[in-house]
């Protein structure tokens, strides 16, 4: 369904409404405002419904007409709250609701109404409604404080937080979050309530709480109430600061909703401002690992979702401490490690962040319109890091980033003026990137290489017959579809990139644009800028173009001197009073002139044009044909009459509706004017009793001076006694301290005495035993000694008789070898009484060997028998010494 004719039918039904009130009418734009939901409903595009247009512009006047208006039906109020909410999510509505329309004063107003009703029309979903509505459209708005309606919706919402809990509980912590960041004029005013205290207490509570998002909001509003003072130290101190960090990376990667998850991105962003936040989170250990978290993230979330990734990742890229870990964690996974270069980085995109970023980077700025923006400066910052630092241990993949970069530099071809500026600052975002990649030298040749010159000629070409500052017009136009700023940040860029990359074959192509007079206005106007990086790109340009003979310096100062008088000019409209005649005014007034002389010279041809002129037939003919083109410039002329009728009537509608406003604003001064009344009676009440004061005053210093001198002398007496308190204290320690050490002597000396006792006793009883051995080890080693001489006596005597065996035997063998046959018998006697003689010998050999080994053991007996006495001398000695001492 076509976007334009819906906001036609919901105009035309609210024109019936507004002229009668009946209930079919109710019925019809109800139905029609269900329709309109139903198109601007989440994920769908918002394009169609512009908020510069007049029937757009009709449309949300009679939205907030509904919503101004007491009398209108809940369910009615309840559409139109839908509406506006789904409106919300395109950033050019949310913006023209906040400024055009002033929203949060008219939803503020609703909500006091909601609160102050008691009847039953009014149900209580309104202000939940209403809450909602709110608190989105506040989110990255400064409400400009004070103003008519912030005292009264503070108070509404701290009601609220500090209430039982409720379902209002939850858009009144994140409305009240959006008003306190980054406006310090609303926490001033907070801070200076008397609750202030039981507002710290409820938003600490709600740390504990089950909902992620609650306890976002509280830590969102606690970080801008209190960060720097000396509740927030203690909250945000080194033993809690860890815990914060788990909790927030926590809800960002495991929070389903996007508002919790971009609460908690921009609850990060403000708590590292602050330096020692900052330093804890340079150390926090566990970052890493909650870094690669938030970085798989963007592989699965959508396209505004992962815009706050970016977002809360170029936060972080922004300390330089955390850069080398974002580097590490982006490009050091171990699928990245181990990748093939011929894979396509689209395949992948699911899986690893680097390619996710990728992937977002060379989205359509159509599609999505800011997370290619900020996935090209992160890249840009991850690329600044590795190029620029020392991390040769980590591989830049050059050989997938500079394909990439240099295939998004294409020519724009839309004429649309949101587009062409969209395409504009992702081209500047893209030559950011080049620039940053060309800082390495072995680079360069690969970037010319695949870099195709001709569409960054016809880039250029585009900017320099197009952009509005390339010719020369100067007309303030701070309209969204006004591209010529990012158009002229493109062609500072570019000719940046050509100046790197001259050295490789773009020396003639930079020199031919180097001196086109159409990039002088391009240069003045980078000079003249509030950009430093602008300022000196251009002066680095321009210092390398003044070496060349053709280059238009004159025209360069012309530029420079058109844009200085142009500024002039705008400083001299800011301070013109408002009744200088415009000059506008001469302009016309020669228009009226022109077309006056036109007019004659029109009459003149009618009544004195000659018919008996040869060639009148072919100058009737031409001016036939100029006739029938006016007549069709007539009827186009006559449409845009009609046009701006209807334009008049709406701007009638709506003179209609500021005067019923300048009503209610003439009824509000008059209640004002009453209150002043009242608050300058109270303020001469409060000078007389002043004045009652100053003389107390004047009576009470008196006094005071008697009772100070009273108290220097009793603070002097009380110092002595303090000092006299301190010195007691300190001798009391003393004594305590040697009566413990005393009585832990005494208990030592008594238990060492008993240990004396029983050492004398033992040595005594071992001095016995040891005499009792001693003496029966000396008189069995004297049976030893005696039977050792006894069994040497008969081996002796063995050994003589064997000695004359042997002889007796020699001597038979000699005499009886003549007759050996016959005395066999008897040398086998004498062989069996050998045997039996070596037997005995044996025995006794063993049995010498066994009183050998007896008397060995005896002696080890003794000599350990000995060492035992000596080492019972020695623990007497020292027991005599011990008690000797004492």
């Amino acid at each position: 369904m076509d976007g334009t004719s819906v906001i036609k039918s919901v105009v035309k039904a609210a024109n019936q409404y507004g002229s009668n009130a009946s209930q079919d009418n109710l019925m019809f734009l109800l139905s029609q405002l269900d329709t309109l939901i139903g198109i601007t409903s989440q994920g769908k595009s918002l394009k169609f419904f512009c908020p510069k247009e007049m029937l757009v512009t009709e449309c949300l006047s009679y939205l907030l007409e509904f919503l101004n208006e007491p009398s209108t039906p809940p369910e009615l109020t309840s559409k139109t709250m839908v509406l506006l909410f789904n409106l919300g999510a395109d950033s050019e509505i949310s913006h023209a609701l906040q400024v055009t329309y002033n929203l949060p004063a008219t939803l503020a107003a609703c909500l006091q109404f909601y609160s102050k009703e008691q009847s039953p029309k009014q149900p209580e979903y309104l202000m939940l409604q209403c809450l909602q509505l709110l608190q989105k459209i506040t989110y990255n708005y400064r409400i400009s404080y004070p103003n008519n309606y912030g005292e009264d919706l503070i108070r509404f919402l701290i009601q609220q937080i500090l209430g039982l809990e409720s379902e209002l509980q939850l858009p009144s912590l994140g409305l009240l979050a959006n008003l306190c960041r980054n406006n310090i004029s609303m926490q001033a005013h907070i801070k200076a309530l008397d609750n202030i205290k039981a507002i710290y207490k409820k938003l600490i509570q709600c740390l504990s709480h089950s909902s992620q998002t609650v306890v976002v909001f509280s830590l969102s509003l606690l970080s801008s109430l209190c960060l720097y003072e000396e509740i927030g130290e203690k909250l945000f101190n080194a033993k809690n600061i860890n815990q914060t960090f788990q909790l927030i990376f926590n809800i960002l990667v495991k929070s389903d909703g996007i508002i919790t998850r971009r609460y908690a991105v921009d609850l990060v962003i403000d708590v590292i401002k602050s330096p020692h936040i900052k330093q804890s989170l340079i150390i926090y250990e566990h970052f890493p690992v909650c870094l690669q978290q938030i970085l798989k993230l963007l592989t699965t979330l959508e396209a505004d979702a992962v815009s706050k990734i970016f977002e809360l990742l170029l936060a972080f890229s922004s300390v330089n401490e955390l850069r080398p870990a974002i580097c590490r964690s982006l490009m050091m996974t171990p699928n990245l490690e181990a990748l093939d270069s011929s894979i396509e980085p689209a395949r992948l995109a699911s899986t690893e962040p680097y390619f996710a970023a990728i992937n977002w980077a060379m989205q359509d700025v159509q599609l999505h319109e800011h997370a290619p923006l900020k996935a090209l400066e992160f890249l840009t910052d991850v690329y600044e890091e590795l190029l620029d630092s020392s991390m040769t241990h980590v591989s830049p993949h050059l050989d997938i980033i500079i394909p990439i970069a240099t295939g998004q530099l294409l020519c724009p071809v839309e004429t649309d003026g949101v587009v062409l500026r969209a395409r504009c600052r992702k081209l500047s975002k893209v030559l950011q990137l080049c620039l940053v990649l060309c800082g390495e030298e072995g680079v360069r040749s690969e970037i010319v290489r695949l870099l195709d010159t001709s569409v960054c000629l016809s880039i250029l070409e585009h900017q320099l017959n197009h952009n509005r500052i390339g010719l020369n017009l100067y007309k303030p136009n701070n309209d969204d579809t006004d591209w010529s700023e990012p158009g002229a940040e493109v062609v500072l860029l570019m000719m940046d990139l050509f100046l790197k990359l001259e050295a490789y074959s773009l020396q003639q192509p930079l020199q031919q644009l180097l001196q086109d007079q159409r990039l002088m206005p391009f240069l003045a106007h980078s000079l003249t800028c509030k950009n430093r990086s602008r300022v000196q790109t251009a002066l680095r340009v321009i210092t390398h173009a003044s070496s060349l003979q053709q280059f238009p310096t004159i025209i360069l100062g012309e530029c420079i001197a058109s844009c200085n008088n142009h500024k002039a000019e705008e400083i001299e409209t800011l301070k013109r009073p408002l009744n200088s005649p415009d000059p506008t005014f001469s302009l016309s007034r020669n228009n009226k002139l022109n077309d006056s002389s036109i007019q004659g010279l029109i009459d003149k041809m009618k009544t004195g044009m000659d018919l008996r002129d040869v060639r009148a037939s072919e100058i009737m003919d031409v001016y036939e044909h100029k006739l029938t083109s006016l007549a069709t410039k007539e009827s186009h002329l006559q449409d845009l009459l009609e046009a701006k009728a209807l334009a008049l009537a709406q701007a009638d509608r709506l003179i209609a509706q500021y005067r019923c406003r300048r009503a209610q604003s003439e009824a509000e001064a008059r209640k004002l004017r009453c209150v002043l009344k009242e608050s300058e009676k109270r303020s001469e009440e409060y000078r007389e009793q002043l004045q009652q004061v100053m003389s107390d005053r004047e009576h009470l210093s008196s006094k005071l001076q008697k009772a100070s001198s009273e108290n220097q002398r009793l603070i002097t007496i009380a110092e002595a006694h303090d000092k006299l308190v301190v010195t007691h204290a300190d001798t009391s320690k003393r004594l305590t301290c040697v009566e413990s050490t005393l009585a832990t002597q005494t208990a030592e000396y008594q238990s060492l005495k008993e240990n004396h006792n029983l050492l004398t006793k033992h040595t005594d009883e071992l001095q016995h035993k040891y005499n009792i051995t001693v003496e029966t080890l000396e008189k069995q080693q004297e049976e030893l000694t005696t039977r050792l001489k006894e069994t040497e006596g008969q081996l002796a005597n063995v050994s003589t008789q064997l000695k004359q065996k042997i002889e007796q035997l020699e001597k038979e063998k000699e005499e009886l070898d003549t007759a050996l046959d016959g005395l066999r018998s008897q040398l086998e006697k004498s062989e069996k009484t050998i045997k039996e003689l070596g037997q005995k010998t044996s025995t006794l050999e063993s049995d010498c060997r066994k009183l050998k080994k007896e008397v060995r053991e005896k002696d080890n007996q003794v000599k350990l028998q000995r060492a035992e006495l000596d080492k019972h001398s020695q623990l007497t000695q020292m027991i005599h010494s011990l008690t000797g001492g004492k």
